[in-house]
């Protein structure tokens, strides 16, 4: 019937529909990915992690390995350099800067491993990124984590008042840059279980009917031709449940009659009869 589907046209339908949608899906994330890269590498450069506000001591704003006050002239004087860890203000900002650094390098590597779709299986490649974007954003959260445990150091506290402890900003506030890391890393997780998603799915066929199976012994379950009210008379015999028999007429048999029904001689003159008639019965 016309508005019955074939199952093969089905198939190919679903099959072009998903493969459409998971390229789509696909450019997505790889987008999405080099904008998490451009977002790390911002965060790890910034130090407007936190700062001062209108009730602070002084001037200033603080990274993870790089900060910045105001001298009397006021003039901002910036400190701190990767290349020498000695210039970092605390242990715990070292500790986020090494893991920031780290989530920063995965996630260019990330954008890196985009040439492997050339040379190997996209699922494949869809796997070793999406464990390095998890890989990433763990880093990412730890370098998060570790930086409030350095707000004690005296150069904060210069700024940030006597109050700023471990975890406590005293009167200084959060600025972008911290802001800017926790998007980055809640964007680093989905980035990744969307890899991992597109590597592991799977275009799953419907299963073939059984009449339209080259393979089935029912070749005849279908046949409009012979189709009566109920069933097919010549079609089916899945459907009629009939075993094929051969048709025979019935051989002589024995006359059961009464012998005043047998013809007479006078009876055979007769204009109106017709000749000898043989009935035949037949079996279906």
């Amino acid at each position: 019937m016309k508005r019955d589907i074939n199952y093969h046209e089905r198939s190919h339908y679903y099959s072009t529909k998903f493969m459409r949608s998971s390229k789509a899906v696909g450019v997505l994330w790889g987008i999405f990915t080099m904008c998490y890269s451009i977002l790390a590498i911002v965060v790890f450069l910034q130090d407007q992690w936190i700062g001062d506000s209108d009730n602070s001591k002084g001037p200033g704003n603080f990274g993870i390995w790089r900060w910045c006050t105001d001298s009397q002239d006021g003039r901002e004087i910036c400190r701190g350099r990767l290349d020498d860890f000695g210039t970092i203000l605390s242990p715990a900002f070292r500790a986020a800067t090494v893991f920031t650094g780290l989530a920063c390098i995965i996630s260019i590597l990330c954008v890196v491993a985009f040439i492997l779709f050339f040379m190997c299986r996209s699922s494949d490649v869809f796997k070793i990124c999406g464990s390095m974007q998890f890989l990433s954003g763990i880093c990412l959260a730890i370098g998060i984590l570790s930086f409030p445990a350095g707000w004690d150091n005296e150069e904060v506290r210069g700024v940030c008042g006597p109050m700023a402890d471990d975890y406590k900003l005293g009167t200084c506030g959060i600025r972008w840059g911290f802001v800017l890391a926790v998007i980055a890393f809640f964007d680093s997780i989905i980035l990744g279980c969307l890899a991992l998603t597109l590597a592991t799915k799977k275009l799953k066929f419907l299963e073939e009917p059984a009449y339209m199976n080259p393979s089935s012994m029912y070749q005849g379950e279908i046949n409009p031709g012979f189709l009566g009210d109920n069933m097919s008379l010549a079609g089916s015999r899945k459907s009629a449940g009939l075993q094929p028999v051969m048709l025979m007429p019935h051989g002589p048999q024995d006359d059961r009659y009464s012998e005043y029904s047998h013809p007479t001689a006078r009876s055979n003159q007769s204009p109106y009869r017709t000749g000898p008639q043989v009935h035949h019965n037949f079996q279906l």
